[in-house]
């Protein structure tokens, strides 16, 4: 056996666990990688820590900005183990693929990393270097994942947005975070793309919740809290909150033979009220009154978000890709940019209470 002709010693190497980058006013990249590392406890103890090195470089493009940060660092620049990169939305407004281009042709890349829009510089973001005792490559990346495990943002990497990127019936739409006054990390809601761009809107609340269960991508939680008593004179008394147990979505394209598109999307919701203060869920009658009040409301929500998707010309949706799937006539006679903000998109959420938790 000739064993392997080739090797990258773990020793040799310094791992990158997040990139982050802006677009700078002379429209240079400033390129900020964090770099994993072991190092010796303090007061002489033998227990090796896990340390961030923070390093930044002023490049034309990615490609330059890693021949750069190699002149700083010893051993070689490794991005395949990368969890986060984080893009700053002024740099995403350009175009996010020329960003991503070296990523997707360098076949030691990682494409299991997400891809994250964030509000403030990501330089700033980088070099909290620790959030609550956890290194913030680590943090920034269980924050997205928990958010993704809650159904606040779309499960997205930079293998899974790729076809997307260059789909002219479908937008990607990706988690928008930025830090909080307390130096904390904090997802904000998810940011609309057109095309490669970032449109400059975002869902915010209960939006990208509803959003992605429309598309069927609803995760292991849903969670909603609503006023529904607005005339309760204690403020507590106002509100519910619930949990999604189930929940069914039918979408259907119809044209016309004027050609006028319409896209309907029936959800079927079922719940368990996790608090409910004012109680009496026992009687039925007031299961029924909030069960239409949360429908109503749930229903205003996502003709919201609709409004803000084609505000945008995001759509996420697919409801083009479906065009060119199985009405390609249609499609072909169409301008997509032109026409996805006229075409009528209607909401029907019915939300059902089925349980109340172990009292009654």
């Amino acid at each position: 056996m000739t064993s392997c002709w080739d090797q990258r010693l773990l020793s040799q190497s310094k791992l990158v666990y997040g990139v982050g980058a802006d677009l700078e006013k002379d429209g240079k990249l400033l390129v900020t990688a964090v770099i994993q590392t072991i190092a010796q406890a303090s007061k002489g103890t033998s227990e090796p820590v896990l340390t961030n090195v923070i390093v930044s470089s002023l490049a034309n493009t990615f490609s330059d900005s890693r021949t750069k940060i190699m002149k700083k660092i010893s051993g070689e620049y490794a991005t395949s183990k990368a969890r986060v990169l984080l893009f700053h939305e002024d740099l995403a407004k350009e175009d996010l693929y020329p960003v991503l281009d070296i990523i997707y042709r360098d076949p030691r890349s990682s494409l299991g990393a997400k891809v994250v829009i964030s509000k403030d510089k990501a330089a700033d973001i980088l070099n909290l270097r620790v959030v609550e005792e956890s290194l913030i490559s680590e943090e920034i990346l269980e924050i997205v994942t928990t958010a993704e495990t809650s159904t606040l943002v779309p499960e997205e990497n930079v293998q899974s947005i790729c076809p997307t990127l260059f789909d002219p019936g479908e937008d990607i739409t990706l988690p928008y975070l930025g830090k909080s006054n307390d130096k904390m990390i904090d997802v904000y809601g998810i940011a609309l793309f057109n095309g490669r761009k970032y449109t400059g809107y975002n869902l915010y609340d209960e939006e990208p919740t509803l959003l992605l269960m429309m598309k069927n991508e609803m995760k292991k939680y849903a969670k909603f809290t609503l006023e529904v008593n607005p005339k309760e004179k204690d403020e507590r008394n106002r509100f519910i909150s619930v949990q999604v147990k189930s929940n069914k979505v039918k979408k259907e394209i119809k044209i016309n033979k004027n050609k006028d598109i319409t896209a309907e999307f029936n959800l079927n919701i079922k719940v368990e009220a996790l608090e409910y203060p004012k109680d009496n869920l026992a009687d039925q009658k007031e299961i029924k009154r909030l069960n239409k009040e949360i429908s109503k409301q749930l229903t205003k929500k996502a003709e919201k978000l609709i409004k803000t998707l084609q505000l945008a010309n995001c759509d996420a949706f697919g409801i083009g890709r479906e065009l060119i799937a199985f009405h390609p006539k249609v499609w072909k006679s169409l301008d997509w940019e032109k026409a996805y903000p006229k075409i009528t998109i209607k909401p029907n959420i019915k939300v059902e209470i089925t349980s109340s938790g172990i009292i009654e």
